[in-house]
């Protein structure tokens, strides 16, 4: 199930883009708009893109900066508005996705830096080599003469970047990354047309999407805990300003977590708090997770009462307790290189790692966010000095 979830949680995180480029393919296949764009087109696309150079440098992004700028080239290497399958044409539309794969591949390091500037070297060296290596590979040709869409040694270049940036979107689950799978997905359509036109209006598409993805990104950096993944304490501010009446908070905090950090060391407490992060995500009746702060934790039920959320709260408290917890060896990294066997029992003894939770509503005179948030955590101790590892509603 938590695969499946996981899933259904990946597509629906991509259906905004899919909606944005097939509303674009639609407008396209309209004589009549084509006809209204076609002026517009080069204004778009670099007014586009260059919104996206300068977003993604504002930002520090050397990645999106570059499949920008790769973008641009790519539209470059046409002779607009004609279109025609020259070798120059199919080397830049074989490279482009290749840039996509290696930008995103790589770690982010900053406009600024060595290894931008390295980055900006990779794609200068191409702009050089690439009338050498439209001359000298015959393969490239390769197709050139088809009398529609993209030579199949460019399609397979899209389908295999395709590939691996939807891999990259798998295990990072990045803003970043899912901007690039559809600015590709936005040149391929646009390229895939034969036409200047289309060409110019996907590409400026595929600006949008970037620009997009780098603000994103930079709003997941101010509402998204860094740690753990889950919303942050300005992201649950900014829910409970929004939330109508009635809604209920819990507030939860790990037990003994102090303690744990000196026995164990802070790496340990950190995998500690992505394991309990990751159980209260997953919390049912419609909550929904945040870290507010060190160990404590907050979920929000909206349009519900403490009564209607209790099974709720304490089914994701018995699944953190039921879970156990045994922490990595610091230097397992180190052991796989060395090429050490595995130990034949566990570095550190399995553990249990338990949560207390209070639990509020608006009921009872409890008017503003603020007053609900003190009643819970007033609970939350209540259920400290009953023992931990419980669940208190406010009374």
């Amino acid at each position: 199930m938590g695969r499946q979830a996981a899933v259904v949680r990946l597509v629906v995180e991509l259906l905004p883009g899919g909606v944005v480029l097939l509303a674009a393919w639609g407008l396209q296949q309209s004589v009549t708009a084509q006809a209204a764009l076609e002026p517009a087109a080069p204004y778009f696309c670099f007014g586009a893109l260059a919104a996206a150079l300068f977003l993604t440098w504002y930002y520090d992004q050397s990645r999106l900066l570059y499949c920008a700028a790769v973008v641009a080239l790519t539209v470059v290497a046409f002779d607009q508005p004609s279109f025609e399958w020259t070798a120059l044409p199919v080397t830049a539309a074989i490279l482009l996705p290749v840039n996509f794969v290696l930008f995103g591949l790589i770690k982010e390091r900053g406009v600024m830096t060595f290894d931008g500037l390295v980055e900006a070297g990779v794609v200068v060296a191409q702009v050089v080599g690439m009338p050498w290596l439209a001359g000298q590979s015959a393969f490239l040709e390769w197709g050139t003469g088809s009398a529609s869409g993209l030579p199949w040694t460019a399609r397979w270049s899209f389908l295999l970047a395709g590939a691996a940036i939807l891999a990259l979107i798998l295990r990072r689950r990045g803003t970043l990354e899912k901007g690039m799978l559809w600015a590709l997905a936005a040149m391929f359509v646009g390229l895939h047309q034969r036409s200047g036109t289309a060409l110019w209006f996907y590409a400026g598409l595929a600006g949008l999407f970037l620009a997009y993805a780098v603000l994103e990104h930079g709003r997941d950096l101010a509402f998204r805990d860094d740690l753990t993944g889950l919303p942050g304490r300005r992201a649950f501010n900014t829910a409970i300003e929004q939330a109508a009446r009635p809604f209920a908070i819990a507030s939860c905090d790990v037990d003994h977590f102090k303690k744990f950090n000196d026995m164990h060391g802070h790496d340990a407490g950190d995998q500690v708090l992505r394991m309990v992060a990751a159980r209260l995500s997953r919390v049912g009746g419609g909550g929904r997770a945040f870290r507010y702060g060190g160990e404590e934790f907050l979920i929000l039920f909206r349009g519900r009462t403490a009564g209607e959320v209790l099974p709720f709260v304490e089914a994701v408290r018995q699944e953190v307790a039921e879970a156990g917890f045994t922490p990595r060896s610091p230097n397992r990294l180190a052991m796989k290189v060395e090429g050490a066997p595995p130990p034949p029992h566990p570095i550190a003894p399995r553990t249990t790692i338990t949560i207390s939770i209070g639990l509020a509503d608006t009921s009872k005179g409890r008017s503003t966010p603020d007053l609900v948030l003190d009643a819970a955590d007033l609970a939350m101790y209540q259920a400290k000095d009953a023992g931990r590892n419980c669940v208190r509603v406010f009374s």
